[in-house]
C-alpha cells in the first residue's frame, strides 16, 4: 500500500494494521461465499447474498457501523470535539437507515410523491432521498470542522474521502444497478461489487477510528491538502554525541 495512504490511515502502528487484515478478511470472505453461492451453489444457505435483508453480509455491515459510531462518539467526548460528534451522528443515521430500510421505503413515498415513471423511481428516490439527509448531516459536521482543531480537520478529511467511496459504492453503484435487471450474472456482479464495496470501505472506516482513539495515531494539518505530504509524528533519533564532546567527557 501507498506510504501516503498508509500514514494517513494510521497503518504503521502494528495494531491497526492488524485490525485492518482481520475486517478486510472478513469481508472479502464474505464476497467470495456470495459469488460461489451465486454460480455455483456452494454453500446452499440463502443468508450469504448481498441482497438478503438481515443476512450475514448486512450483519456485519450493521456491526461494523456500530463500531463506527461508538468509536467517533468515544473520540468526541475523549477529546471535546464537536466535529467528531457529527461523525458519530453521520455513522448512527447510516446503521439506522440500513437497519430499518428507511431509504427503501422513503424512496417509495418520494417517488410516488414526484411521479416518477417505473424503473426510475426507486432509484431516483432513494439518491434524493439519501441527498437531503446526508446534507443535513454534513452541514453539521462543517459547523464542528469550523472550531475543531488542526489534527481533528485532518482526521475529518480522511473520513469525508472514505465517506465519498461508501456514497460511490452505496449510491452509485445502487442507482446502476437500479436502472439494469436484477437477474444474471450483471446482477451478481453489481451486487458484490455495491454491497462487498460497502463493507470493505467500513471496515477501512472503523481500523481509522481505531488508530485515533486507542493508538495515539494524529494525522498532520498536512494531510490531504492540496500539495501537502502526510506525515506521522514520531519522536527523532538521537544523534551520537561527537569525538570532540566523548573526549571531554571521558
Amino acid at each position: 500500500m501507498h506510504t501516503r495512504a498508509v500514514e494517513a490511515l494510521g497503518l504503521h502502528h502494528r495494531p491497526a494494521a492488524g485490525l485492518l487484515g482481520m475486517l478486510v478478511t472478513v469481508a472479502l470472505g464474505l464476497n467470495l461465499l456470495f459469488l460461489t453461492h451465486s454460480f455455483l451453489g456452494v454453500p446452499e444457505h440463502e443468508g450469504f447474498r448481498f441482497e438478503k435483508e438481515r443476512g450475514i453480509p448486512a450483519v456485519v455491515g450493521f456491526v461494523y457501523t456500530a463500531w463506527a459510531a461508538g468509536l467517533a462518539a468515544y473520540l468526541a467526548v475523549a477529546h471535546r470535539q464537536a466535529v467528531l460528534a457529527g461523525w458519530s451522528a453521520l455513522f448512527a443515521v447510516l446503521l439506522a437507515d440500513d437497519f430499518l430500510m428507511l431509504h427503501e421505503r422513503m424512496a417509495k413515498v418520494v417517488a410516488a410523491a414526484v411521479d416518477i415513471p417505473h424503473p426510475y423511481g426507486q432509484p431516483v428516490g432513494e439518491i434524493v432521498w439519501l441527498a437531503f439527509t446526508g446534507s443535513a448531516l454534513l452541514a453539521a459536521i462543517a459547523v464542528g470542522y469550523r472550531f475543531a482543531a488542526p489534527e481533528w480537520r485532518a482526521a475529518s478529511r480522511v473520513l469525508l474521502v472514505l465517506l465519498a467511496l461508501l456514497v460511490l459504492c452505496g449510491v452509485g453503484l445502487d442507482a446502476v444497478h437500479g436502472f439494469t435487471t436484477n437477474q444474471g450474472p450483471w446482477h451478481v456482479v453489481m451486487s458484490s461489487l455495491e454491497d462487498g464495496g460497502e463493507v470493505l470501505l467500513l471496515g477501512v472506516v472503523v481500523t481509522f477510528l481505531y488508530a485515533l482513539a486507542f493508538c495515539g495515531h494524529r494525522s498532520t494539518p498536512e494531510t490531504l491538502t492540496p500539495g501537502g505530504r502526510t506525515r506521522s509524528r514520531r519522536v527523532p533519533a538521537r544523534r551520537a554525541p561527537s569525538r570532540h564532546v566523548r573526549h571531554l567527557t571521558r
